[in-house]
């Protein structure tokens, strides 16, 4: 696994996944005209399990679910809304409803390519891929997590949705992520109220330093790498040490993480505040870095704080 701090996610995910295609003749890729440094190094290493199929995405998506009937484990990739909005209906029915084990790999988590614009910003995949049977989703948010993520789809035998991210971020070997969900903040001190926040992807990063910054001692962290299944047992069984709970994630909060974990806590009768925060039913009509659309989603600093303690 890639230990360098100075490589990106993506480049950690596909360095893992030209790792296995290189043992594993039956692994194909397929991208609709979207590149990456690492593909470039996976194209070269693995020159016959590698195909750029164009602006093609239902065709894709089709193409894919043929290859894998004919025993290919495939994983196709481009820029998250292209593929989710775009090819739904070949998700539904070539990939979805016959539960074909194919990785679709949406890359642009979130608000990545916040200066895009809409068009380009999946703040709703989760939302609509929770929504498809049989498919899982992963979340990760470091090298680390997306080389388990590339593990996980190979070996799995189900529709995995993974949603990625680009950049460098902060790699820590997750000993526990087994459960799909794991505490990512320090020991929390003994204060009558305690409040635990739920989140996922690369926001946790930030979370995690918002938290430490403002010294809040009765807080506690958990990330959500697997968001389809969840563990609701050890979810609940996590819930019911705390006072609070707060998710927090960078995408629409109908059909994200507070969705499944307000279901959860409600179908357990569990008698707890609880307080979901994302991105509140629009989308933002101007443009900005990642930190400056945060703040107009209110996920910056400032707004988070209002939104916890209130």
């Amino acid at each position: 696994m890639t230990k360098s701090l100075k490589v990106d996610i993506m480049t950690a995910f596909f360095n893992r996944l030209s790792s296995i295609a290189k043992k594993d003749k039956n692994v194909f890729f397929i991208t609709a005209d979207h590149g990456a440094w690492a593909l470039s190094h996976f194209k070269e290493k693995n020159p016959n399990q590698y195909l750029n199929i164009g602006i093609s995405e239902q065709n894709m998506v089709s193409v894919a679910a043929g290859m894998s009937l004919s025993g290919h484990k495939v994983f196709i990739f481009t820029i998250t809304p292209f593929l989710i909005h775009r090819a739904l209906e070949q998700i539904k029915m070539d990939v979805s409803y016959p539960s074909l084990p194919v990785t679709i790999i949406g890359n642009g988590s979130s608000l990545t390519y916040a200066n895009h614009g809409s068009s380009h910003q999946s703040v709703d995949d989760v939302s609509i891929i929770n929504n498809l049977p049989n498919f899982e989703i992963l979340h990760p948010s470091n090298n680390y997590l997306a080389e388990v993520a590339v593990d996980y789809a190979y070996n799995s035998k189900k529709p995995i949705y993974v949603k990625l991210d680009k950049g460098f971020f902060a790699n820590t070997k997750i000993k526990n992520h087994k459960k799909g969900f794991f505490k990512i903040s320090n020991t929390i001190n003994d204060i009558k109220k305690k409040i635990c926040i739920f989140t996922t992807g690369v926001i946790s990063h930030d979370i995690l330093k918002f938290v430490k910054q403002h010294n809040y001692k009765n807080v506690h962290i958990y990330e959500i790498f697997k968001i389809k299944p969840i563990d609701k047992k050890n979810i609940v069984k996590t819930i019911s040490k705390y006072n609070k709970i707060i998710t927090i994630e960078e995408q629409h909060i109908n059909g994200g993480i507070g969705n499944i974990l307000s279901k959860i806590i409600a179908e357990s009768n569990i008698n707890i505040e609880f307080k979901s925060i994302g991105i509140n039913d629009f989308y933002s009509k101007k443009n900005g870095d990642r930190n400056w659309l945060r703040k107009q989603y209110k996920l910056d600093d400032i707004s988070l704080s209002k939104q916890i303690f209130k």
